[in-house]
């Protein structure tokens, strides 16, 4: 029986490992908000998807100490300004993986740890590679592919990140102190400064760890996107119960597919459909076969709406219509 965790964090990584290239991706938020579990845990299921993966964290990119401290071992300012090498990750980790890059990269420049300067040979990606990079403040003057934004409140995350690093900082009172006067005032000001979640293409709620919300997937806050229906997404009162409205869509058709017929046994789905009986659809690249339905325009909300309503026979993928537009369309998992 799959989780409710492992159900949002198979939709993330269908929208991941459906897009070509090396993909870029920062799993960002405040600190202990759950960014390092939850891209590992990413990492892996691309991987499970057949599409390289690696996970890499920000702190291997930390400034030495002298300078992570300069402004005080205690300053928000001091760790906001100071705690990462950006241009340094930009340019050994983003720009080689980026257009044109010669995808050869660093995972590490210093021992987090011991404050010791690292230099390690680069690593070749390959062609399919998704790396998933856990860090803060990462959508500041940094170019990513994809941003994942990990939506904590603070009161959640200053009580896990303080019962985590107690030891680290000496003692309970002490890392309750760090968090509300250096880590969480410096989280703030990004979010004022910045408006991480509105600009990241993944949302994801982490307040229950057990339990995380898929809220947006698919661009920023303000982004619309094209989603191929050719089922029950097409249904009026499908569309009122999920998105809150009915959606004008435009007839297209998906050539080099066919269609299949599946079983569904979520009684939520079946009672808002009306049917157990739904389409799906199976590539065979047969030029002379295709599937018939609509290009529907919709929000990154509802495309995650879209992701939650589709039981798990269903993968997203990005294909190209018959139209020449390039969409969203729920295919076989199998």
């Amino acid at each position: 029986m799959i989780t409710p965790r492992e159900r949002v964090l198979n939709r993330v990584a269908d929208h991941l490992a459906g897009q070509a290239r090396p993909l870029r991706v920062a799993v960002d938020g405040i600190t202990a908000s759950g960014k390092t579990t939850l891209a590992r845990e990413l990492a892996a299921a691309v991987a499970a998807r057949g599409r390289s993966a690696a996970h890499l964290s920000m702190d291997g990119f930390h400034h030495p100490r002298a300078v992570r401290h300069r402004l005080g071992r205690d300053s928000a300012d001091g760790y906001y300004q100071d705690a990462y090498d950006f241009a340094a990750f930009s340019r050994l980790v983003l720009d080689p993986l980026g257009p044109g890059g010669d995808r050869r990269y660093r995972t590490r420049i210093i021992d987090l740890r011991s404050d010791t300067p690292v230099d390690e040979p680069a690593v070749q990606a390959p062609d399919d590679l998704v790396l998933v990079v856990d860090g803060s403040f990462l959508q500041r003057d940094l170019e990513w592919d994809e941003v994942v934004f990990v939506d904590t409140p603070f009161a959640v995350a200053r009580d896990r990140g303080t019962r985590r690093d107690a030891e680290l900082l000496g003692g309970l009172e002490k890392a309750e102190k760090a968090f509300d006067q250096r880590y969480h005032a410096a989280s703030r000001r990004y979010l004022d400064e910045v408006g991480p979640a509105a600009r990241a293409s993944v949302v994801v709620v982490n307040a229950d760890v057990a339990h995380p919300l898929l809220h947006r997937i698919g661009g920023p806050a303000d982004a619309v996107v094209n989603l191929f229906s050719y089922g029950t997404l097409q249904t009026p009162s499908v569309q009122i119960e999920h998105f809150g409205r009915t959606l004008v869509g435009k007839e297209d058709v998906l050539p080099g597919y066919r269609q299949d017929w599946v079983t569904i046994t979520d009684p939520a789905v079946v009672a808002v459909s009306g049917t157990d009986r739904h389409p799906i659809v199976r590539h065979t690249g047969d030029s002379n076969e295709s599937v018939v339905g609509t290009m529907l325009e919709v929000t990154t909300a509802e495309l995650a709406a879209a992701d939650l309503y589709e039981v798990d026979d269903y993968r997203r993928a990005l294909v190209r219509l018959g139209s020449s537009v390039d969409a969203w369309v729920y295919l076989a998992t199998d």
